[in-house]
């Protein structure tokens, strides 16, 4: 075999080998951890659409994998997979963004809420301690100041939730 030759079949040999496209791994693992940490911030439950839009990508992605693995090796491209890639990671990172802001409302709102409620039972306490005891009002009175233990008793297991940032109970 000439020198020529060689050169020749050595030049084939990488040009085959760089047609078998390899699927972008790092893209695709960039692009999970997006959408994983999008699911661990609560995005399913505080910004649901966005989780929809993470999941359209995902799927996406996973399409046009699909279709690339199915073709033969010199054939395949990856580079609509890359681009599906980047996207879903957009998509997993603005989740998490949304996330984030849609639990600073929460918090704000409940925040809100407990401080407001704190100061009507206050305010209910105090009434009920001037409260004049008449003929046939104990009971009444009674009841209102049991009725009135049970909202303080809700009102701090809704701090301390507040407190672990479980604002679905705190709210």
């Amino acid at each position: 075999m000439s020198r020529t030759s060689l050169i020749s079949s050595a030049l084939v040999g990488v040009i085959v080998m760089s047609a078998c496209a390899e699927p972008p791994v790092a893209s695709i693992d960039a692009a999970s951890q997006a959408q994983t940490a999008a699911v661990a911030a609560g995005a399913e439950e505080y910004a649901p659409a966005a989780m929809a839009r993470v999941a359209e990508a995902r799927a996406a992605l996973d399409a046009e994998l699909a279709v690339q693995n199915e073709r033969m090796a010199l054939r395949r491209s990856y580079d609509r997979a890359e681009e599906l890639a980047t996207a879903l990671q957009t998509a997993g990172e603005e989740a998490a963004t949304e996330t984030a802001s849609a639990k600073e409302q929460v918090r704000v709102q409940a925040t809100d809420l407990i401080a407001m409620v704190r100061m009507q039972a206050t305010e209910v306490g105090d009434l009920l301690a001037t409260a004049p005891a008449a003929k046939g009002t104990s009971a009444d009175l009674a009841a209102l100041r049991t009725d009135l233990e049970t909202a303080n008793t809700s009102l701090m297991e809704a701090e301390t939730a507040l407190l672990n940032q479980e604002f679905g109970s705190a709210h």
